[in-house]
């Protein structure tokens, strides 16, 4: 018996990993992380499908439905509630760099999923670029201070640049169109400064997203 469970485990040192639409492997980890995924579609802002059946959900039996981390963008209408402040632009953003592309998953070990038994991830572009990062500095996205996180320090940072440059959703949003978590008190000067500069404070997006603009950048 001993030496059976000794070849088993030797054994899975060359079974693959799969790293394709068929991933191998049991556990959230072994199964997504540093993996390579189509994604099928993108929910909005900062959720999307990958094309692989989620073998922890009854409800996703086709693909894996990814929330990812540390990002929060505007909603889309649901539930009898109308859209949010930027939602269509942030989804729109989403689309344009992710569906029906391959991207890669990096897991938290430990912390894969999320209150609605969605996978949580960090998801990486096809040139390696980290999506969440991208929409925050473009201005698509807030950075989420509600669960902490190893890249947080790093997002806030970005978020705070996007401001400072009245990027995207920071050249109109007015308060009471954050989300409700965010605490408007965390802005400290930013509505009075930003009323200070001509042209602000009505700006919307109406021109197609350039995503070879964002995917270019030098940093």
């Amino acid at each position: 018996m001993i030496l059976a469970v000794a070849v088993l485990a030797a054994l899975r040192i060359f079974l693959p990993r799969g790293n394709s639409d068929g991933a191998a492997g049991d556990d959230d980890f072994s199964r997504y992380h540093n993996e390579t995924f189509t994604c099928v579609k993108v929910i909005d802002g900062d959720t999307i499908d990958i094309g692989i059946a989620d073998n922890k959900s009854q409800k996703h039996t086709s693909y894996t439905r990814v929330r990812l981390w540390g990002i929060d963008t505007p909603e889309l209408p649901h539930h009898g509630q109308a859209a949010m402040y930027y939602g269509y632009e942030a989804a729109e953003f989403a689309r344009t760099l992710m569906q029906g592309k391959r991207v890669k998953l990096e897991l938290v070990a430990g912390e894969t999923r999320d209150y609605y038994g969605r996978l949580l991830a960090y998801v990486y572009l096809a040139d390696g670029w980290m999506y969440s990062r991208e929409a925050i500095r473009s201005g698509f996205a807030y950075a989420d201070r509600r669960y902490r996180h190893s890249r947080q320090d790093e997002f806030c940072q970005l978020e705070a640049e996007a401001r400072a440059n009245l990027v995207g959703l920071w050249a109109g949003v007015q308060p009471d169109q954050l989300p409700k978590w965010y605490r408007q008190a965390a802005l400290k000067s930013f509505w009075t400064d930003r009323q200070a500069k001509p042209g602000s404070g009505s700006i919307r997006s109406s021109q197609p997203i350039d995503s070879s603009a964002v995917l270019h950048r030098s940093y």
